[in-house]
């Protein structure tokens, strides 16, 4: 029990379901991530392209403030654009590694893409706590 204990997961021999299942989670992280950077680009353009009439809009709204008010939205948007911008790297580093590392029986690949694969999943619980804390005030607040 203790010599299976101090091996490494890396050293166990992977069957071929195993390493099927591992490049399916590759090739639909990476579908997930390209699609994703996508939107997100088409999102920015809408942006780019509406930009003006959206301050203005934003400024409206926010009547107490003027444009300083409008500025912080902005700022938080941009904020969470890079955020979600480096969620979605992680994705696509890691399916790329694990995809790599397969096909050339790296370990050192494959540990890499788990590695950013936990990066991902790290910003993934950070992402749902603050957005878990935001409903929960939004709640308080009625």
């Amino acid at each position: 029990m203790e010599e299976n204990q101090s091996s490494s997961l890396f050293e166990m021999q992977m069957d071929a379901q195993s390493q099927s299942y591992l490049q399916a989670i590759a090739k639909w992280s990476r579908f997930i991530a390209v699609t994703s950077f996508i939107i997100m680009g088409l999102l920015i353009l809408l942006v780019a392209a509406v930009g003006e009439k959206m301050l203005e809009a934003l400024t409206a709204l926010t009547a107490l403030g003027g444009r300083d008010v409008a500025g912080a939205i902005i700022a938080i948007i941009v904020i969470v654009v890079c955020l979600v911008a480096a969620w979605l790297f992680f994705l696509f580093k890691a399916s790329g590694l694990i995809k790599r590392g397969l096909a050339a029986r790296d370990n050192a690949q494959l540990a890499e893409g788990f590695k950013a694969m936990k990066s991902y999943f790290t910003i993934s619980a950070i992402i749902s706590v603050l957005s878990i804390l935001g409903t929960l005030f939004g709640m308080v607040n009625k």
